[in-house]
C-alpha cells in the first residue's frame, strides 16, 4: 500500500512539473526584435536627441539606464506600445558611430520606428545657440 501511495505522489510531482514548465513553452513571447540603424554620433549625443525628441513627439520616457556597454532608451508610445531603444558604441573609420536597435512588445509599430529615424535624421542644434539677423547671438 506504501508503494503504490508513493507512486501516486511521484506522478502528482512529476505531472505538476510538467505542466509548469510545458506552460512557459506554451506561452508566447510578447518582446521583439525590431529594426536597427547606425547614426553618426557619440551614444551620449544620440541618447540625447532620442530623449527629447521622444518626450517631445508625447512619449513617456523612462530614466535611461546603462546596461553593461550599451545604453537603453525605453518607454511607452499612447499608453498601448512598450520601447525599447539599445544604443551601442560603433567604431568606423576613426569616427564616432552608434548602433540603434529597437525592441518592442505586440509585433512592433512600424510608424514608431518612423518616428525614430526622423529624430535620428534631424541635425543637433548649433552649440552656440541662434543668431539674429545681425549676426547676435540669440538665447
Amino acid at each position: 500500500m506504501s508503494r503504490c501511495l508513493g507512486m501516486a505522489i511521484v506522478g502528482v510531482l512529476l505531472s505538476a512539473a510538467t505542466g509548469c514548465t510545458l506552460d512557459s513553452f506554451l506561452s508566447p513571447s510578447i518582446v521583439v526584435d525590431g529594426p536597427k540603424t547606425v547614426v553618426s554620433g557619440s551614444v551620449s549625443q544620440v541618447t540625447a536627441k532620442l530623449q527629447d525628441g521622444l518626450s517631445n513627439a508625447g512619449m513617456e520616457i523612462y530614466p535611461i539606464k546603462r546596461v553593461g556597454s550599451q545604453v537603453r532608451v525605453a518607454g511607452i508610445k499612447n499608453s498601448q506600445t512598450v520601447f525599447c531603444l539599445y544604443l551601442s558604441e560603433k567604431r568606423v573609420a576613426g569616427s564616432n558611430q552608434t548602433l540603434v536597435r529597437m525592441k518592442w512588445d505586440r509585433g512592433g509599430d512600424e510608424e514608431l520606428w518612423q518616428t525614430v529615424l526622423k529624430i535620428l535624421a534631424t541635425p543637433a542644434p548649433a552649440a552656440g545657440g541662434a543668431e539674429d539677423a545681425n549676426g547676435s547671438s540669440v538665447p
